[in-house]
């Protein structure tokens, strides 16, 4: 039997804000040991690929930033297939204003003719930059949202995530907003021709039912879901497979593919 390839969540599925998930480092050893490859997709917008990697190896991974595509990654992609020197107007931490500006695109966040709005996750946002947002948006400026989370998962806390100020900014404006990240099928699609894998010898390993479940079934991948994170009272309903932690990987993989 063919060995699958998986994408893998890392909130919520490897760690829990600033905490290991338990068997996570294990079950990653696990599919390297059977030859399966693994991407790491996440809507984490306010690291980059190397940031993640150094938060992930700090808690007991062994992970290369190449096994990690994040949306804001995905993003930048996207700007770069548009615009060959955008200037932006950021929501969003300062940590992304070096992946952007490395690519060639200049970042603003005062109220000053833009080429883009482009909405990342930041701690504490306001309606300030959201109204400017608005106008900027109402002037000719592309309105871009990393992706549009309700919620995530930080250490035992419930955060607001971008969701909310996108369905703010997208109520105060006509133009509908470019969404990057999980869910949306492109997401996707960029990550499976990114890693190379098969589509259908793909599955997506997500806590999240709407974000990554539903968005990897969409886009014609298997799923399995983990009872951790967003997923803790998950049922079996629109995954392929449920298990209560990713430290179940290994035992449910040598039941469905070593035979």
């Amino acid at each position: 039997m063919t060995q699958p390839d998986f994408f893998i969540d890392i909130d919520g599925v490897l760690c829990d804000g600033p905490d290991l998930i338990k068997g996570g480092p294990e079950s990653l050893s696990f599919l390297r040991s059977q030859n399966s490859r693994f991407l790491l997709v996440t809507n984490t917008t306010r690291m980059s690929a190397s940031d993640i990697q150094y938060k992930l190896n700090g808690i007991g991974y062994k992970i290369s930033s190449e096994e990690i595509f994040p949306v804001s990654q995905a993003t930048v992609e996207y700007v770069n297939s548009r615009y060959r020197h955008a200037h932006c107007f950021l929501i969003g931490d300062g940590n992304l204003d070096s992946l952007f500006q490395s690519h060639g695109h200049t970042v603003t966040r005062s109220d000053e003719p833009v080429d883009l709005v482009i909405i990342g996750q930041v701690q504490w946002a306001h309606f300030g930059e959201i109204d400017i947002a608005r106008r900027l948006v109402e002037a000719g400026a592309e309105p871009v949202a990393m992706h549009k989370d309700p919620t995530w998962p930080d250490g035992g806390i419930t955060r607001i995530g971008l969701g909310p100020i996108v369905a703010a900014l997208q109520s105060a404006i006509a133009r509908k907003i470019t969404l990057i990240g999980k869910p949306e099928t492109t997401f996707f699609e960029t990550a499976l021709a990114r890693a190379g894998y098969p589509r259908s010898n793909t599955i997506m390993i997500g806590d999240s039912p709407q974000t990554d479940i539903a968005g990897a079934a969409g886009a014609g991948l298997r799923t399995l879901q983990v009872r951790t994170g967003n997923g803790v009272s998950s049922s079996l309903n629109g995954c392929d497979w449920l298990l209560d932690s990713i430290a179940d990987l290994p035992q449910w993989y040598r039941s469905n593919f070593n035979r």
